[in-house]
């Protein structure tokens, strides 16, 4: 399967919606916690996409691993092909110039799988912070009671 600047506009395009439904996830909860008759639900919904945020960068990270493998055999190939059947002898600078070239796409796809863990880390990190919140806002009803 070769990678093309279509394939790789798609992944993008998915990957944004991806970051924008758990953007309006969140953004949900936030409103959900203001609200003392939603907090138990709130947490147990805190709680869930964290889960499902865990699950997702792990399989993120598993797919970055096996590109990154297969991305490490596509440069030995095209080294090999530069050194042996190009038709301009070329140093090994040079060769890595081409291969870095060839790989323009492959680069930009491992950055935006890696953005997005990063995107997910960062909504987990938010999520801790809530589940502190909730904590605080259950703590202060109990001590007013």
């Amino acid at each position: 399967m070769e990678l093309t600047e279509d394939k790789l506009t798609k992944i993008e395009t998915l990957l944004e919606k991806e970051r924008k439904d758990w953007s309006n996830n969140i953004q949900t909860l936030i409103k959900k916690i203001s609200v003392a008759d939603k907090l138990s639900s709130s947490q147990v919904d805190m709680l869930s996409y964290r889960h499902m945020l865990i699950d997702k960068i792990t399989d993120l990270n598993i797919l970055l691993s096996k590109k990154r493998a297969n991305d490490s055999n596509y440069t030995k190939t095209r080294y090999q092909h530069y050194k042996t059947h190009h038709d301009v002898r070329l140093d090994h600078r040079e060769i890595m110039k081409y291969i870095e070239s060839d790989m323009a796409l492959r680069i930009r796809e491992t950055g935006l799988i890696e953005y997005q863990i990063s995107y997910y880390r960062q909504a987990i990190e938010t999520l801790d912070k809530m589940g502190f919140a909730i904590k605080n806002k259950v703590i202060l009803a109990t001590n007013d009671i």
